[in-house]
Formats: C-alpha cells, structure tokens, sequence
C-alpha cells in the first residue's frame, strides 16, 4: 500500500504536487486548508497596473500575485512600461509570468521574498512597487526600506483560512492512515489548525509535516508539528523530491 499524504494546497492549484507525488509513489487527499481570493483585490490591481509609468521595479512575491496581476492585464488590454523591470521570488513565480509573456529580470538564487531585495540593484530613490498577499510578511517591505526604495505596495490576493467547506472532509483524513501532511504556505498550517476540531488537533500534529520552505516550516512548529523534511529547493518538485527522501531514508 502506498503512503498516503494529505496536500493542503488550495483549490485548483493541488494538481501539480498531487502528480509528483504519484509518480514517486505516493498516494494523496487534497483538502485545502486555505483559499485564494482576487476578486476582492480587483479595483487595487487595475490601479496599481495603470500607474507603473516610473517605476523601476515591480516585485512578485508568489504565483498566485503573479497570476492575479496576469489575469488584470489581460482584462483591461494593459501593458506593463518598457523600462520597468519585473522581479519574481521564485521559479514558479517566473514561470507565471513568462508563460503570460512578461519578462522576468529578477529572480533570487534563494526562493524566500527576502531574498528578493539584494539581487535589485541600486534602489536608493527608486520606485519599487510590491504586489503580494494581504497576509504577506514585512520583512521584504523592511528590506526594501533599507536599500532607500520609494516603495508602494499593492495587494494582489487575499488568503482566506479554514475554509468551512474543508471542514468534515479534514476530520475523515485526520482519521486515515496518513503518512504525512504537506504544507506549502504558512497560512495553510493556520488553516489546517483552525479547521480542525479540538479533539482532532494531536491527531494531526502526530503526523509528520512536510514543507516547502522555511517560513512554512517555522509556522508548522509554532503550531506543534514535527517537521520531517522541508525542500532545499522551495517549489513543489522540490517538495515532492524532499518527501521522497525522507521515506527512502526511514526505509533503510
């Protein structure tokens, strides 16, 4: 039987792990513990997008605000100035972008957002906007404030935790044979925990937490998981390469 992973991903976006897992062996329950919601962000990103004229850079700091911003321009026939230059936190942030056509002149050898701020360049006195997620941490804002970037920041999406619709399908996996938890945001933890149940909740901090990055991983400590692994490269092959691992390891 294969061991089974709970991929807490949100709705739509789960596809890409859920295959890469299976096709290295594992077997998966997605039930998001969050959702993403741009419909609320509409008017903020039209604007941002209709006043780029004079920015240096505009910085994205996930896919999903990648394809917030995307899904704008395409809506209102807008495009972005030929001298602004467009930095994205990581490779799938990149790809949503250039698979739109927009050029992507930055992306940080280290996939974290604060990462993002020292590979820009001079900033002092640039314009620098940020588009990113209301729950989004400061610390790339303070980094940027540091560098003396005029920064302007937009939000792109919202996160919205524990989405009730998760709630009974949740307690039916805590109550599975799983073999972990996936976790590709901070915000997902949070979910998770506020989804289940109190008497649910040692069930699922028993389960080893698997994460695709270090602010992911802090937040699933904070919340009493025992992280087994966490992607030296923060992406979902990563991931799905780092749970491998640890298997293969606890196989030995």
């Amino acid at each position: 039987m294969r061991p089974r992973l709970l991929v807490t991903r949100p709705a739509g976006q789960s596809g890409e792990l859920v295959a890469l897992l299976r096709d290295r062996g594992f077997a998966s329950t997605g039930i998001p513990t969050i959702e993403i919601d741009t419909y609320g962000c509409i008017a903020d990103v039209d604007a941002m997008l209709a006043g780029l004229d004079g920015a240096a850079w505009l910085i994205l700091t996930s896919a999903n605000g990648a394809r917030s911003v995307v899904s704008r321009l395409r809506a209102t026939g807008t495009r972005l100035p030929p001298d602004l230059r467009v930095a994205a936190v990581g490779p799938a942030t990149a790809e949503a972008l250039r698979s739109s056509g927009i050029a992507v002149h930055h992306v940080p050898a280290t996939y974290l957002t604060s990462a993002i701020a020292d590979g820009l360049g001079g900033l002092d006195g640039q314009r620098v906007v940020l588009a990113r997620a209301d729950a989004a941490s400061p610390e790339l804002r303070a980094r940027l404030d540091e560098r003396g970037a005029r920064v302007e920041e937009v939000v792109a999406y919202r996160t919205v935790e524990a989405p009730a619709a998760s709630r009974d399908a949740l307690r039916a996996a805590l109550h599975d044979d799983l073999a972990g938890i996936t976790f590709t945001s901070a915000s997902a933890v949070r979910g998770l925990m506020r989804l289940a149940a109190a008497v649910d909740r040692p069930r699922a901090r028993a389960t080893p937490a698997f994460c695709i990055g270090p602010v992911a991983a802090e937040q699933a400590r904070h919340s009493g998981f025992n992280v087994a692994a966490i992607a030296g490269e923060h992406t979902a092959s990563g991931l799905a390469d780092a749970i491998a691992g640890h298997f293969a390891r606890e196989d030995r």
